[in-house]
């Protein structure tokens, strides 16, 4: 039984921000039987009955007391505050709320707002949102508005239908340009209620829309399913082939317990099986985590994943990067409590060859090779690590081992050093699009310059190949190679054809003379057709070559013509060249305010500790020279990059509903400023979909003209919402 509660208000009649007292929202929710039912809750994150040191029965919470709660919330320090879980199972473990769970509500958290206010969270929820509580947190403050969202829904769900409910939400408001915490993805994951801090509001949208939540995002429902099922289809594919790898293994004799587990299992399989959540950007969270933060990756083979994750510190291998590891690591984690010794065998009895076990079949193997007196045939000649192979035998394929070979290369190989800002590493091969003229070779040029100045790179050993510029801009790069001591070159020049790029650095590595050289293309597209998948992809294969060698060469690339459907721009060609690089970014222009325009290099593959995101300003205005223009270059603080970066999606949502804008104005103007009315001489005055139009409505409503708000909305009695124009 849930314990009584007093009404949090401490009395009755108090009015919320949408115009109704305590006892009615009480007795609106009380006539809802899916509205009161006793959900999973408790005080302070230790709170369970399976607390070695103090266990506690859960208590219960329904969404009427925590909807009562936002008028007049507990003032509570966090390790005592009330959470819940929107589940009438009384469990915090997830893979039991995966599997039993009845869930009420969907529940969304805001810790990195990036300079968003209260308001514009809550304005982005009514997008796509109906009826749902918004409340700032207990460590909120006017400067950093950390925000939570309850959202009821009319009829319970199942665990696994909530988390892919949860993953839509967050999807959407990351579109939306907010960073949510995708930790909540986990079904078992604990939502603190309101808890009065220091800066606290809330806000309440109980406007009735008519819809299921399930029926406005069916659509993403249905493509979740098919996702998850395909995904499940095709481990069981890995997995089934891995069986097949594993009885073909006796005939070579490689039997191995973990070899076997491996090609099996894959990372994202294990990672799935153990409670991590898959985020944008093939990013996991991992089920260690407290900090809500994605930070598991996986390498582009898929047989290893790394952990940034502290928590995750006792999996795998220390790097210097977090830990390493493959699915086999994680099964001695997770199910063996890193008993190394006990998981293979436990791997050793969940393969059979031959209608054996591996243990019995290498325990058979082993005993096999013991009473052998000769070697195997064709294994007598085996040359010594590090001598030739025999020449007199013809050919031998351990001509091509180069085992010899590795104390050379280690001596030769580089340290982790940036050549352009934290955006491209010594050693790797790294690729940059944007549009023309947003000033990507200004950009990477002033980056360029600012390691040589730096003594970080030496301006001999960089060579700039200027495949992209009129005659007046080879004489203005030219004088900067000058001064700065790196080396210019530019097809039609002294000899030097863009053709044989590939050639020239062949013959490079034959002459040994490749480690530590940097090679800049401006632009990649004058060395091969990127429309090509053939071309592209033979000259990606030169560049690893170059790149395997001790090279790095840094690409300039287009974007098309046309945006992806979050406003991103898109990099032009075949995936061939983004495959072959270790690094991409695309470069975009965020403002151009007062003569100066912010851009931002925005990561989207990585090998190394490169930036995911860098911004800089400079001068754009038309006549500025171009030494000049070099020197205004200058990177942007946090706060400016958050406030660019807010601007660009105020300007974008503009620029997008700008002609529901003109008509919602003209019809306030005319006297039409109740909601219904207004939406419907909107939509009949324009032509648009009425959902355009009270999208727009949503969108520019509130009362800073300066972030496009260009109306604002009172609620008067019978909840009508009525529009008046900001001055």
């Amino acid at each position: 039984m849930r314990p009584e509660k007093e009404n949090p208000t401490g009395a009755s009649g108090v009015k919320s921000e949408r115009g109704l007292d305590t006892a009615e929202i009480l007795s609106a929710y009380t006539e809802n039987a899916a509205e009161s039912q006793a959900l999973c809750s408790g005080n302070g994150q230790y709170h369970s009955p399976n607390n070695k040191i103090c266990p506690q029965p859960f208590i219960t919470v329904a969404l009427p007391e925590i909807r009562a709660m936002l008028e007049d919330p507990p003032s509570t320090a966090k390790e005592k505050a009330q959470w819940f879980i929107p589940s009438t199972l009384m469990s915090r473990v997830h893979a039991e709320q995966l599997k039993d769970g009845l869930f009420y509500a969907l529940w969304f958290d805001f810790d990195e707002v990036d300079g968003w206010t209260f308001d514009d969270i809550v304005s982005r929820a009514c997008f796509f949102l109906p009826d749902f509580f918004a409340y700032t947190s207990r460590g909120a403050t006017e400067q950093k508005q950390k925000t939570r969202i309850i959202v009821p829904l009319t009829e319970p769900v199942t665990g696994e239908l909530f988390t892919i409910l949860q993953k839509i939400g967050n999807d959407k408001f990351e579109a939306e340009g907010v960073k949510p915490d995708r930790a909540n993805e986990r079904p078992g994951q604990v939502c603190y209620l309101p808890n009065r801090g220091e800066y606290y509001r809330y806000y309440i949208e109980d406007e009735p829309r008519g819809n299921r939540l399930t029926d406005l995002w069916a659509e993403e429902i249905k493509q979740e399913y098919a996702r998850i099922k395909a995904e499940a289809e095709a481990a069981e594919s890995r997995r089934e082939q891995a069986r097949l790898k594993v009885m073909q293994r006796k005939e070579t004799g490689s039997l191995s317990p973990i070899e076997a587990f491996n090609a099996a299992f894959s990372p994202p399989d294990m990672l799935e099986r153990y409670g991590a959540v898959r985020c944008s950007g093939g990013r996991w969270l991992s089920p260690n985590s407290e900090s809500g933060n994605a930070a598991i990756t996986i390498t582009k083979d898929g047989k290893k994943w790394l952990s940034a994750h502290g928590s995750d510190a006792g999996i795998g291998k220390p790097t210097k990067n977090g830990t390493i590891g493959d699915a086999f690591d994680l099964f001695v984690y997770y199910e063996h409590n890193g008993d190394r010794d006990a998981a293979i065998k436990a791997a050793g009895e969940m393969f059979t060859v031959n209608g054996d076990t591996l243990t019995k079949a290498n325990q058979r193997e082993y005993m096999r090779s013991q009473s052998d007196q000769e070697p195997p045939p064709g294994f007598d000649d085996i040359p010594p690590i590090g001598e030739p192979a025999p020449k007199d035998n013809g050919f031998s394929i351990y001509s091509f081992v180069m085992n010899g070979d590795v104390e050379g290369m280690e001596a030769k190989m580089l340290d982790d050093k940036f050549v352009l800002g934290r955006l491209a590493i010594l050693g790797q091969s790294a690729v940059f699009y944007s549009k023309p003229n947003v000033g990507k070779t200004l950009l990477v040029l002033w980056l360029l310059i600012e390691k040589i100045n730096q003594g970080e790179v030496d301006g001999k050993d960089v060579f700039y190949v200027n495949a992209d510029d009129n005659y007046k801009g080879l004489i203005h790069k030219g004088k900067l190679a000058v001064k700065h001591g790196f080396m210019m070159l530019a097809p039609g020049h002294k000899g030097f054809k863009a053709d044989q790029l590939p050639r020239y650095l062949e013959k490079m590595i034959q002459a040994g003379d490749v480690s530590g050289k940097i090679f800049i293309l401006d632009t990649v597209k004058k060395f091969t057709d990127l429309m090509s998948k053939d071309k592209a992809s033979k000259f990606g294969e030169s560049v690893r070559r170059f790149i395997s060698h001790g090279g790095t060469v840094i690409m300039l690339a287009h974007v098309n013509k046309w945006r992806d459907e979050n406003g991103k721009v898109v990099y032009s060609g075949t995936t061939d060249l983004v495959d072959d690089a270790d690094c991409a970014y695309t470069i975009d222009v965020l403002v151009e305010e007062g003569g100066l325009r912010t851009v931002k290099f925005e990561n989207f593959k990585s090998r190394g500790d490169v930036t995911r995101k860098a911004f800089y300003r400079y001068d754009c205005e038309d006549g500025t020279p171009y030494y000049a223009r070099l020197e205004s270059v200058e990177e942007v603080d946090q706060d400016e990059q958050a406030r660019a970066e807010k601007q660009k999606l105020l300007d974008d949502r503009l620029r997008k509903n700008q002609k529901a804008v003109d008509v919602i104005v003209e019809c306030i103007r005319d006297g039409i400023t109740q909601k219904t009315a207004l939406i419907n001489e909107a939509q009949e005055r324009s032509g648009a979909s009425k959902k355009y139009i009270r999208d727009a409505l949503q969108a520019h409503t509130g009362f800073n003209v300066s972030d496009n708000q260009f109306w604002r909305v009172n609620v008067q009695d019978n909840n009508a919402h009525v529009y008046e124009l900001n001055s």
